[in-house]
């Protein structure tokens, strides 16, 4: 397998022959390398692809999208060619929304994800009561990227490097902010979540409303840390992926 399937993807590892894709979206302001170090992490007969969106990375020259919808059809078309094989899906946080919109799309278009693994993201039914920060001016912005915890402090200390980033940063948290579903249907997927217990961006109980759209089953996960618990608990989380789709397998036949 190639490292770029098309603009949209990258592999990490190439694998001979597959019998799972699992499909990784990244949370606001990050790229697909994110998911580079999963690979020692995913099975061998896991093939594991990150979602790249326009602004960041190879793209960088591309201008951001801010709003889900304007992605989900990209990324429809370029997973066209893994439809033969059972896909997982796992977002963290802006990236959940993303990995949910996606499952949707694939349901209604008769190829549902083996699961929808959603991180870090209030449940889209559910409103933010936190005040919105993609319009703040640009010390405020910077003083709510240090708090989240994502962004190295050295890219937020290099001014230039924050000018070249702030546009796609802004796209990222409006499409984050911007994502709602206030009825949204039952979900014919299995949907496994995953809180941290310190998480102030995405309590526990928001993750927890996930269970009202779930069709076919929901399984609750809380791990220590704050809101990217997934950065010290990826080897857990993976192995929670790959345990859920098995058991979900089994449970079918």
């Amino acid at each position: 397998m190639a490292p770029f399937l098309s603009p949209w993807l990258q592999g990490f590892r190439p694998v001979s022959a597959p019998r799972h894709t699992l499909l990784c979206f990244p949370y606001a302001g990050a790229g697909a390398a994110v998911f580079r170090e999963w690979a020692p992490d995913v099975g061998p007969d896991t093939e594991l692809l990150a979602v790249r969106l326009p602004g960041r990375e190879s793209r960088i020259g591309e201008p951001p999208l801010r709003r889900t919808e304007d992605a989900v059809p990209a990324i429809l078309t370029a997973l066209k060619p893994l439809a033969d094989r059972p896909a997982i899906l796992f977002g963290h946080s802006l990236g959940a929304a993303l990995a949910y919109a996606t499952a949707r799309a694939l349901v209604a278009r008769g190829h549902p994800p083996a699961l929808l693994a959603v991180s870090g993201r209030r449940a889209p039914h559910l409103p933010s009561w936190r005040p919105p920060i993609q319009g703040l001016d640009e010390a405020a912005f910077r003083a709510r990227l240090a708090a989240l915890g994502g962004t190295p402090p050295e890219v937020l200390a290099c001014d230039d490097l924050m000018e070249l980033m702030l546009p796609m940063l802004r796209a990222d948290f409006a499409m984050s902010e911007a994502f709602i579903e206030h009825d949204p249907p039952h979900l014919p997927v299995p949907i496994l979540a995953f809180a941290g217990t310190e998480d102030t961006e995405a309590m526990v109980e928001e993750v927890a409303g996930w269970e009202r759209i779930a069709g076919a089953g929901f399984t609750l996960r809380t791990l220590p840390g704050g809101h990217f618990f997934l950065q010290e608990h990826r080897a857990s989380i993976v192995s929670a992926l790959m345990e859920s789709v098995l058991r979900n397998k089994q449970k079918n036949q």
